[in-house]
C-alpha cells in the first residue's frame, strides 16, 4: 500500500491483531475505528493504496485539496501518466462529464499524434464551450458530444434533465505506477475533469489492471453510449440480458440508467452484507436527497441491525449540508453519525460486515450520486469492488483513511444545527 497513515493507530492495531491472532483460534479481523480528532485540523492527505482483488492489481487514488493548498492534482496527474503510457497502437476509450483541465486533453491529443486510437464521449453540455480544453477535445478524430431529442445531454438516458455523467476510461496497453506494462486496464471514480469537482474536491478513483472481462464490458457501455442507443423508459440496466451489468474477478459494474420503480442497483448490492455489532458502513457522498427511499431504508437497516454507519457529505451553495432535511433528520434518529465538509465530491460506501457465512472488507464506488437522476437518467457507473479479507487490506485501508480526511475535519451534525453549518 502506498498511503500517509498514522504510525501509533496502526502499530496499536496491529498489536491488537496479533493478541487476536495468538489468543483467539479464527478470530475476525479487528475492524479499524474513526479518529475522533478536533474540526479543522488537516491530515496529511491520502495518495495512493495499492493491493490485489480477485487476482487482480489494484490501485486507488484519492484527492484532499486541504492537505495540498486547496488543489490537489493527484488523480489528474495518474490520468495523464496512463494516457502518456499508453503506446502507438493501442488503444484509448474516455468518457467526459465535464472538462476544463487542458493538460489530460493535452495528453489526449498527444496520444492520437503518437499513434494511439483515442475515442472520447463527452455530455452533450460540453459542445458550445469555449474552454481551451474542449476546443482540444474537438480537434481528436473520434469524439463526440451526447445530446438527445428531448434537449438533455445523456447519450443511452432520453430525459431533458439527464446527463452522460460516466467518468471512465479503459486503456488497451499502459503501465502501472511502477513502471509495469499491462494490458486490458480499466479506470474510474467519481473525479470530473475539471478544477472544481476534480482536484479542488475530495475525489477517488480506481484502477484495475489486465482485467480482460471488465475491460471488454466497459467498453461496450462506451460503445453503446457513442453509438446513443436508446431504451424504452431509459431501461438500460438489465442484468437478465447482461446490458449495463459486466461481471468480473476483480470487480462487478453496474450501468445506470435503469427505468423507475425497478431494483436499485446500489441497495441491491448493499444487501448481500447482514449488519450485526461487527459491521461498519462508511459513506462519502457529494450530496444526498429524497429520491432514494430504498437506499434511505437500507442504511437504516445496518444500523438497525446493530452496524455502525457514519456518513460525510458535501456543503451546497448556501453553505449547509447537500442532503434534504427529512432525509437527514431520519438517519439522525435512526442514530447514523452525520459530518458536512466542503468540497466532498466522492460517491462511496465502504463496508467490512458478514456476507453470507464470512466477514470481509468491501469498496463500492462509482460515479452515483444518492438521487433518483443518478439512478433513473443519467449514464452512470456503480462498481462493486472484489472483497478483501483477513488482516490484510490496503486498499479499504486507503478508503478508509480517505474517508477520515474529510469526516474528521466536517462539521458534525445535529436536529438542532440543520443544515449543519
Amino acid at each position: 500500500m502506498h498511503s500517509k497513515v498514522g504510525g501509533t493507530r496502526l502499530a496499536l492495531r496491529a498489536l491488537a491483531l496479533g493478541f487476536c491472532t495468538w489468543t483467539v483460534t479464527g478470530c475476525e479481523p479487528l475492524p479499524l475505528e474513526p479518529q475522533e480528532v478536533d474540526v479543522g485540523s488537516i491530515q496529511a492527505g491520502v495518495s495512493s493504496a495499492s493491493g490485489a482483488l480477485g487476482g487482480k492489481a489494484v490501485w486507488a487514488h484519492f484527492s484532499n485539496p486541504p492537505a495540498f493548498a486547496g488543489r490537489d492534482y493527484t488523480i489528474i496527474t495518474e490520468l495523464r501518466r496512463l494516457i502518456d503510457s499508453t503506446p502507438a497502437g493501442a488503444a484509448i476509450k474516455g468518457t467526459i462529464h465535464s472538462i476544463s483541465i487542458d493538460g489530460v486533453a493535452d495528453s489526449l491529443l498527444a496520444a492520437q499524434n503518437r499513434g494511439v486510437t483515442v475515442y472520447v464521449v463527452l455530455d452533450g453540455k460540453n459542445a458550445n464551450s469555449t474552454d481551451p480544453a474542449v476546443a482540444t477535445i474537438k480537434k481528436l478524430t473520434n469524439h463526440r458530444f451526447c445530446t438527445n431529442t428531448s434537449g438533455g445531454g445523456g447519450c443511452i438516458g432520453t430525459s431533458a434533465a439527464g446527463n452522460m455523467h460516466t467518468k471512465m476510461f479503459t486503456f488497451s496497453q499502459t503501465t502501472d505506477p511502477t513502471g509495469v506494462a499491462h494490458s486490458n486496464v480499466v479506470w474510474f471514480g467519481s473525479s470530473n475533469l475539471t478544477y472544481a469537482s476534480g482536484p479542488d474536491a475530495f475525489n477517488n478513483t480506481i484502477t484495475v489492471y489486465d482485467e480482460p472481462t471488465l475491460f471488454t464490458g466497459l467498453n461496450a457501455n462506451f460503445s453503446d453510449m457513442w453509438n446513443r442507443r436508446h431504451y424504452a423508459d431509459n431501461d438500460y440496466y438489465d442484468a437478465s440480458s447482461g446490458r449495463g451489468y459486466y461481471m468480473a474477478t476483480g470487480a462487478d459494474a453496474y450501468a445506470s440508467p435503469e427505468a423507475l420503480n425497478q431494483t436499485d442497483t446500489i441497495v441491491t448490492r448493499l444487501n448481500d452484507v447482514t449488519p450485526d455489532a461487527n459491521c461498519r458502513l462508511r459513506i462519502g457522498m457529494a450530496f444526498v436527497t429524497t429520491g432514494r427511499p430504498e437506499l434511505l431504508a437500507q442504511v437504516k437497516r445496518y444500523k438497525a441491525g446493530g452496524c455502525s454507519v457514519w456518513m460525510v457529505v458535501g456543503t451546497d451553495e448556501a453553505g449547509g449540508i447537500s442532503m434534504s432535511q427529512s432525509v437527514y433528520n431520519e438517519l439522525l434518529d435512526a442514530g447514523v453519525a452525520i459530518r458536512r465538509k466542503d468540497k466532498v465530491h466522492d460517491k462511496f460506501f465502504l463496508v467490512y460486515g458478514k456476507y453470507g457465512t464470512s466477514y470481509a472488507y468491501r469498496i463500492y464506488t462509482g460515479s452515483q450520486n444518492w438521487s433518483q437522476d443518478a439512478l433513473n437518467e443519467n449514464e452512470e457507473l456503480f462498481i462493486k469492488m472484489a472483497p478483501e479479507t483477513g488482516t490484510v487490506h490496503p486498499l479499504y485501508d486507503g478508503y478508509y483513511n480517505h474517508f477520515n480526511d474529510a469526516y474528521n475535519n466536517g462539521v458534525a451534525c445535529t436536529k438542532a444545527n440543520y443544515p449543519c453549518r
